[in-house]
């Protein structure tokens, strides 16, 4: 009786499959408190960011209302509605 050779047990196994292609087009679902909104950011030196956090703290109010006031003050500054709801 001879030995099976290591080739012929190759022979036996399948292919594996090809990776399923990426989506193209990726679909994220957003709270609806976000629907119909866009980020808006930007890159500021840490005590930036730590002074927001201390007057929203001190005023009993979210960085984002902040945010939205002084957006608001620009616009009124520049003659333009004041729209940012925060």
């Amino acid at each position: 009786m001879t030995k099976p050779s290591f080739v012929d047990g190759l022979k036996g196994l399948q292919e594996p499959e090809p990776p399923s292609p990426a989506p193209t087009e990726r679909k994220t679902i957003y709270p609806p408190v976000r629907q119909n909104k866009v980020i808006i950011s930007g890159y500021f030196e840490l005590p930036v960011r730590q002074q927001l956090a201390i007057l929203a703290a001190r005023q009993n109010k979210s960085q984002l209302s902040l945010l939205a006031e002084a957006l608001n003050l620009l616009f009124q500054k520049h003659g333009e509605s004041e729209i940012a709801r925060g």
